[in-house]
């Protein structure tokens, strides 16, 4: 590209914006560095610092050489770890090969979509929803159902909702609990 031409998007991401989320974040952003109280419903970041046996334990693992590439699904001993509190907590048993750690809810959930749709397979989306989820099934090729689910029902999605949203094209029901926002 020669330094005077423009910036052109993949036509897949043209009509994709910036995120809703991201929007909202930078407007409360600015609204609190001036001097508005403002309690920020945006990004998912935490209002609160990292706790000490965490930051303990990073460093702990850098002073041990623990700085090197991981598996992409997560190293042993963190699925392990995740094994246990789903037993702990919610007495469920997977195997080892049945867990997958990663980034963040997006990155797994773009890889997974990137790597299973096909151009006008369905996701299903309960509304509330998180604002990219919709976006990256459209990056992916595939077409997101969004069902409206309101408020008489606690914005959960019924059976009956559910059963009208499938059809013979879709994939995926992306279940997002708690919903956003």
């Amino acid at each position: 590209m020669q330094p005077d031409e423009a910036f052109r998007p993949a036509e897949r991401i043209g009509d994709i914006g910036v995120s809703e989320i991201l929007r909202i974040t930078a407007k409360a952003g600015a609204l609190k560095r001036s001097g508005r109280p403002m309690i920020v419903l945006g990004a998912g970041e935490p209002d609160f610092d990292t706790p000490d046996n965490v930051k303990e334990a990073a460093n702990r693992a850098i002073a041990a050489g623990a700085t090197k590439y991981t598996a992409l699904d997560g190293t042993p001993e963190l699925k392990e770890a995740v094994r246990r509190k789903f037993r702990r907590e919610n007495t469920l048993d997977f195997g080892q090969d049945e867990v997958t750690c990663g980034a963040g809810a997006k990155q797994m959930l773009y890889n997974a979509f990137m790597a299973t749709l096909d151009p006008c397979d369905e996701v299903v989306i309960p509304a509330p929803y998180w604002t990219s989820y919709s976006d990256i099934v459209r990056i992916a090729g595939g077409r997101p159902v969004i069902v409206r689910c309101g408020a008489e029902a606690g914005f959960r999605l019924q059976a009956d909702q559910l059963e009208a949203a499938i059809t013979g094209r879709t994939r995926w029901l992306l279940l997002n609990s708690p919903s956003n926002p």
